[in-house]
């Protein structure tokens, strides 16, 4: 069934056999790309972890109209909520991240702007913005994700460290560290606290030249943990999904 996020007004104070209008382009991709009959299915999403279950009543040229028939619980989000601060890589690779890792799960997106940042990337306007979070959205709707993700604004590396939530295990990838695992630092976190888990994961990931020495040792003045992958050379893109992927095997 087709999975659609919409503005949360449309289905404020709808019930069942309510009717909606769906908004123009919306329509367009139901009747003209879709091709969806009168009858068929489909599911709006207000992001609040509900999902509207509707009926095509009517639809032509004037536009499409969907009665309401179910609303129901969607799929819960990961039990540990994984915040990538991702470096910006050049556009079709950071865009990847952006749609693996909302299939994946990851909760917040926080571009990070970082010394070997590729130049330029830091002005990236509204209609860039407006591209990846089209993707974010897109991505979450094939997935059957009932939350966006959200989109934190481009941030320097340093207030991205400023930002990270108390009582949040922290970790930076970094391919010069040789002696502490992703895997044994996940699973020291769950047995020093007694088998309690944490909440909340925080996750830097570098630029395709890598972190400076200078950047991880800012990082580990503040308490993030360096962690190494494995003894491959992986492209910043390749290790933010490996991370995410093994966070969320280890401790969701």
């Amino acid at each position: 069934m087709h999975r659609f996020f919409v503005a949360p007004e449309l289905l404020a104070h709808t019930g069942p056999t309510s009717t909606v209008i769906l908004p123009e382009k919306l329509a367009h991709q139901v009747r003209d790309v879709l091709h969806l009959a009168i009858g068929e299915q489909l599911i709006l999403l207000d992001n609040s972890g509900d999902e509207f279950v509707c009926t095509v009543a009517k639809s032509g040229r004037m536009g499409v109209e969907v009665e309401m028939r179910e609303r129901k619980v969607g799929k819960t989000e990961p039990s540990i909520r994984v915040i990538l601060c991702q470096a910006l890589l050049k556009s079709a690779r950071f865009e990847w991240v952006l749609e693996k890792g909302t299939e994946l799960g990851v909760a917040v997106f926080v571009p990070t702007l970082c010394q070997r940042s590729m130049p330029g990337l830091k002005d990236a306007g509204p209609v860039k913005i407006q591209r990846w979070q089209h993707i974010v959205r897109e991505a979450a709707e094939q997935c059957d994700r009932s939350r966006l993700p959200e989109l934190s604004p481009i941030c320097p590396l340093v207030q991205a460290l400023n930002d990270i939530p108390s009582q949040a295990l922290a970790l930076v990838a970094w391919e010069k560290e040789q002696r502490r695992s992703l895997r044994n630092v996940l699973r020291s976190a769950t047995s020093i606290t007694g088998g309690t888990k944490p909440t909340t994961v925080v996750l830097f990931i570098g630029p395709e030249g890598g972190l400076t020495a200078e950047e991880v040792m800012l990082a580990q003045q503040r308490g993030i943990q360096v962690v190494t992958l494995g003894s491959r050379i992986l492209r910043a893109e390749t290790a933010a999904i490996i991370a995410v992927a093994n966070i969320l095997y280890e401790l969701a």
